[in-house]
């Protein structure tokens, strides 16, 4: 499952639709489509009020399991080999020559899915927890090439699902996003996956009160 912005809700609301949008290579782990499981259906409500959920195959699909101490080892080891890693690490342009990096090193490998822990979270740390999985899904112009296409082929059957009340905005540092409202004044209470699945398949959607 995915959030976006609340504009783009009427967009889910029934099918066809585009499908979901393949991020630039400005988030954590490059260019790609970044999605939860539905067992964690509120950690990336921080980036939308609109929860969208997906059907997908990943059978044939190959993981790098970033949460890994030894395979984040692993990635270290190979970014140094590179030849621009000195530009990454010493220049003005790092945030773009890491990020270029990473989609190379996704590439070179075939990942189709890196799975890590979030890197940004609510400051109250309710509806993100660090323990959480979250995903980068590659969308392939043929293997060892990133798509350039906008939409994502990876993911069937996009509908809307969640209506999340709260609205967060980014901190200064943008280490973590504070929520506007909080009008209940105690933690949100998180749909079950079994509310998500239920509401997925009769195109109904659960509302999650701030």
């Amino acid at each position: 499952m995915k959030y976006v912005p609340a504009k783009y809700a009427a967009t889910y609301r029934k099918l066809p639709n585009d499908g979901l949008f393949i991020g630039s290579s400005n988030f954590t782990w490059g260019r790609g489509v970044y999605v939860t499981g539905v067992q964690e259906p509120l950690s990336t409500a921080i980036y939308g009020r609109v929860g969208v959920v997906s059907r997908f195959d990943p059978s044939d699909w190959t993981a790098f399991d970033a949460r890994d101490p030894a395979n984040a080892e692993l990635y270290l080891e190979w970014l140094h080999t590179q030849i621009n890693y000195r530009e990454a690490v010493l220049t003005v342009h790092s945030n773009y020559w890491l990020h270029q990096l990473r989609n190379l090193f996704r590439e070179q490998f075939e990942i189709d899915v890196v799975l890590f822990q979030p890197d940004e979270k609510d400051a109250g740390g309710e509806y993100t927890d660090a323990q959480h999985t979250w995903m980068a899904v590659s969308d392939w112009q043929r293997r060892q090439v990133l798509s350039r296409e906008d939409y994502s082929t990876r993911f069937q059957d996009v509908l809307l699902t969640i209506l999340i009340e709260e609205e967060f905005e980014a901190d200064k540092p943008a280490l973590t996003r504070s929520p506007h409202f909080r009008l209940s004044g105690r933690p949100p209470a998180p749909p079950t996956p079994a509310d998500v699945r239920n509401a997925y398949q009769t195109k109904t959607f659960v509302r999650v009160e701030s």
